[in-house]
């Protein structure tokens, strides 16, 4: 497949580099998926999801961000606010995807989301920690001026949160791992001297297969905590040219403030506004819904992140509380997941939803990933390999 790669011009200047597979074929009803990659794993290591996703009725545009090939790298004032965790960092990342999302539509001119949500629209999905910057644009209502939000009301229907990509580890969303829980972090790795060192060490780590006891407990302790790595991870498995093409640690050096204090705490609050603000749930994207993924074999960080949200979700909603429609899915694989199809009749199952589900994604009730990695094929059904844990 041709794709178009091209690069937006923002405001201040913000070019975004992005690859696009195109509207399908004789299709006027497409959704369009754009996705946000994670840390050190830049887009071009997500390209597979253009191979398949016409037959799904799915546009997909991936795009790097900032600090990564072809976009703008941040400024060391810009680099600050990160690093003492303010706010206004956060809010930078919402602008760019609003610009970004607006300038797409204006150039495009895709369909807009039908009435039901069930066709047209866009998706914003990410992956890792790429989820900050997908979820900053529901966080604050200023960030977008109201006759851009309008236009953009139209058009933006699901926030996908994970393993396909998607996965969000819990530092996504500031979750505090407790005291007393002792466990293997390449980010606090005391044998690891350097932040080369350390993503290097994180690349292979994140990218194992994990064998945990019983996780869906959503205990820490019930999880592999221990392992390190393995010769089996998706990575090392790379060649050098795909190593070289899919991974910039260079540019994740510069995000690691966002793994740490005090950005963690902006990130807990910014998780808080999106999912449980109840101002912006009635009056900003007020039918936005939020899809969370994860999988059965990533690593602890992306296993108890989704757990832990989800607890404190339906925590939260059982005392009576605002929130913004979410469904948990997991399904088969590890961080690195490859590619999600489907063509069963448990699809079909989540397009008759009543509620939202993937399927509102597109037609076909489901979308595709690539990471560089095998090729694995993943049902969103209850009853196979992808299952609906609420």
């Amino acid at each position: 497949m041709k794709l178009d790669y091209q690069t937006y011009t923002l405001s201040e200047n913000i070019k975004i580099f992005f690859s696009d597979n195109g509207a399908p074929p004789n299709s006027d009803d497409y959704t369009t998926i754009v996705v946000c990659h994670g840390s050190g794993f830049n887009g071009h290591g997500l390209e597979r999801m253009h191979n398949v996703s016409h037959s799904l009725n799915l546009r997909t545009v991936i795009f790097n961000r900032r600090q990564y090939p072809g976009s703008t790298k941040y400024s060391d004032s810009e680099l600050e606010d990160l690093k003492q965790g303010r706010k206004v960092f956060i809010d930078r990342i919402g602008k760019v995807m609003a610009e970004f999302l607006l300038q797409f539509i204006k150039k495009e001119k895709i369909p807009k989301a039908s009435e039901d949500m069930k066709e047209g629209g866009i998706a914003v999905m990410t992956w890792s920690m790429g989820t900050p910057s997908g979820m900053a644009l529901f966080s604050d209502q200023n960030i977008v001026p109201h006759e851009d939000y309008l236009v953009l009301e139209k058009y933006v229907k699901d926030l996908v949160c994970d393993v396909i990509p998607t996965d969000p580890p819990h530092l996504c969303f500031g979750f505090k791992v407790p005291d007393d829980i002792k466990s293997y972090d390449p980010w606090t790795d005391r044998e690891l001297k350097t932040l080369p060192e350390k993503f290097k060490q994180f690349s292979n780590w994140v990218s194992t297969y994990f064998d945990h006891p019983n996780p869906e407990t959503g205990k820490l302790q019930d999880m592999d905590l221990t392992t390190k790595g393995s010769e089996n991870s998706t990575i090392m498995k790379w060649s050098p040219e795909e190593l070289q093409r899919n991974f910039d640690a260079g540019a994740a050096v510069f995000e690691f403030p966002m793994f740490v204090e005090p950005m963690q705490t902006t990130l807990r609050e910014m998780t808080e506004r999106v999912l449980y603000d109840d101002n912006l749930i009635r009056s900003y994207f007020p039918r936005l819904k939020v899809t969370l993924l994860y999988a059965s074999q990533t690593n602890w960080h992306c296993f108890w992140g989704p757990k832990e949200l989800e607890r404190t979700y339906n925590e939260h909603v059982s005392r009576g509380g605002s929130a913004r429609p979410l469904k948990v899915y997991k399904m088969d694989g590890n961080h690195m997941v490859s590619s999600l199809t489907s063509d069963t009749v448990g699809a079909e199952r989540l397009i008759a939803t009543p509620s939202h589900s993937l399927a509102t994604l597109g037609k076909s009730g489901a979308f595709a990933t690539g990471n560089g990695g095998r090729i694995e094929k993943v049902v969103l059904s209850e009853t196979c390999y992808a299952t609906e844990t609420s």
